[in-house]
């Protein structure tokens, strides 16, 4: 029998996706790993839809791929992906969204890149978008990054300062748990709440402690943009919960806690610039756009940082 530890744990965390979760799961099934390889793991994080009688029907088909399930009970990202975790054999733990499907060399690439570069904490590779409809003249490019979209080229690298890998499609050694701690669960998704950085936070911590993050191109998934996202309403939404984001890591981190009013008055100001800067211009569709999330941002950051002072 063989006795070698698991290669890699395939982690996915899902709140009520019911109708997208099932494409994710058969991408996982498909990878290009012999069997005894990986396993999947799916962390139902408190689904209300149709969730569990998925699972189920995944759960009682006979397959060569392990796959496990088990319900976080208590709502937030990061409290699944902290389960997840916990659970996972794996030697090497990879997150996938729920909406996303991943190509069948995923893991392989995953792991290829963990192998060539024994000094890498974390490796992830490119999220590309698949649109659930056309794509709408104003979502620019530089607005792709807040869809989770990642595309940093063709080559395998270390990522430099500035740079980071997304939750759609990250993987970290398991070490990196055992020596840095979890993910912080008063940040990330939690149900309608649009807060987040969980990933990135850990990230900043394995660079504190002088190791790399890896970006291989090799490891794609598909991204699903579903009609939601794809209205001004929601960039300005996603915008609102980067600012609680902000303020919960300015809060929680004391060297930063004394710059929060100098925060509050130059977002203000930037606001009150932009909208009458607008005014100077012909309607412009982006242009408002822009006004409007950097507006939410603000009003987020605020809004975090008085109900902590209550």
């Amino acid at each position: 029998m063989d006795e070698r530890p698991l290669r890699i744990t395939a982690a996915i965390c899902t709140h009520n996706r019911a109708a997208l979760l099932s494409a994710a799961i058969d991408s996982l099934l498909a990878q290009s790993l012999p069997p005894t390889d990986y396993e999947i793991l799916v962390i139902d994080n408190a689904s209300t839809d149709a969730t569990p009688q998925i699972m189920q029907r995944y759960l009682g088909a006979s397959g060569r791929v392990t796959l496990r399930s088990t319900v976080q009970p208590v709502l937030g990202l990061s409290h699944a992906r902290n389960l997840a975790v916990e659970l996972a054999a794996g030697e090497i733990i990879a997150f996938m969204d729920d909406d996303a499907v991943a190509t069948p060399g995923w893991l392989e690439a995953l792991l290829d890149a963990y192998t060539m570069h024994s000094d890498a904490w974390a490796v992830g590779g490119k999220v590309l978008p698949q649109w659930e409809h056309q794509r709408p003249d104003w979502l620019t490019d530089d607005l792709l990054p807040q869809l989770s979209m990642l595309d940093l080229g063709d080559a395998m690298r270390t990522l430099v300062a500035g740079e980071e890998l997304y939750g759609a499609n990250c993987s970290f050694r398991r070490r990196v748990f055992a020596e840095l701690g979890l993910f912080r669960t008063d940040l990330g998704r939690q149900g309608a709440h649009l807060l987040g950085s969980e990933e990135s936070e850990l990230q900043q911590r394995i660079r504190q402690r002088g190791k790399c993050l890896m970006y291989t191109p090799h490891a794609v998934v598909h991204h699903r943009v579903i009609a939601k996202r794809l209205q001004p309403r929601y960039f300005v939404q996603l915008a609102h919960g980067k600012g609680r984001t902000r303020a919960r890591l300015m809060l929680a981190d004391p060297s930063q806690r004394r710059n929060i009013a100098q925060h509050l008055t130059r977002g203000g100001l930037a606001v009150v610039r932009r909208w009458l800067m607008l005014g100077l211009y012909p309607f412009d569709k982006r242009r408002q756009l822009q006004s409007m999330r950097i507006t939410a941002h603000w009003f987020g950051f605020v809004q975090e940082v008085i109900g902590e002072r209550r």
